[in-house]
């Protein structure tokens, strides 16, 4: 699987002549090289703003999103439906696993069993997957949780 690096983003904004403003620069380093796991735009916003207040506006976050999908240096994907696009950075095909109790959303590299190739009469050029479940940290909640029920529901 392809990530895109800062450099690699950097470099290939500059070699189109695109201007590295402070606020580009400090949304590239955001998005390549913070663990924001495939933030929203507004996620990614409030990430900024939480270390550089009044720096970075919405509509430039949204704009210099738009310009990194069009030199294809990040993705955009959908997730459980949700009309509100998460951003990735890893732009080769790969399948994503998506928590369904805290929203977190993972890569996926793993092999999966497809029939794509046997459709009749179709030729499918791209394959995306999500998988929807429930993450590792929230079933440790979840068991808890259930732990603390159990020793209250005794305890009476």
């Amino acid at each position: 699987m392809m990530k895109i690096t800062y450099r690699q983003a950097y470099d290939k904004l500059a070699a189109e002549g695109i201007r590295m403003t402070h606020q580009r620069q400090l949304i590239l380093t955001f998005l390549y090289e913070k663990s924001l796991s495939h933030p929203s735009a507004e996620a990614l916003f409030d990430a900024i703003y939480a270390e550089h207040p009044r720096v970075v506006s919405r509509p430039t976050v949204y704009k210099n999103l738009h310009l990194l999908q069009s030199f294809d240096l990040l993705k955009a994907l959908y997730i459980g439906h949700n009309p509100v696009a998460r951003y990735d950075i890893h732009v080769l095909p790969h399948h994503h696993l998506h928590c369904l109790h805290c929203g977190s959303v993972s890569d996926y590299e793993g092999s999966l069993p497809m029939a794509h190739s046997a459709i009749p009469g179709f030729r499918a050029e791209q394959v995306y997957m999500e998988i929807s479940g429930v993450c590792e940290a929230c079933q440790r909640l979840q068991r808890t949780a259930a732990k603390q029920e159990e020793a209250m529901a005794l305890a009476m």
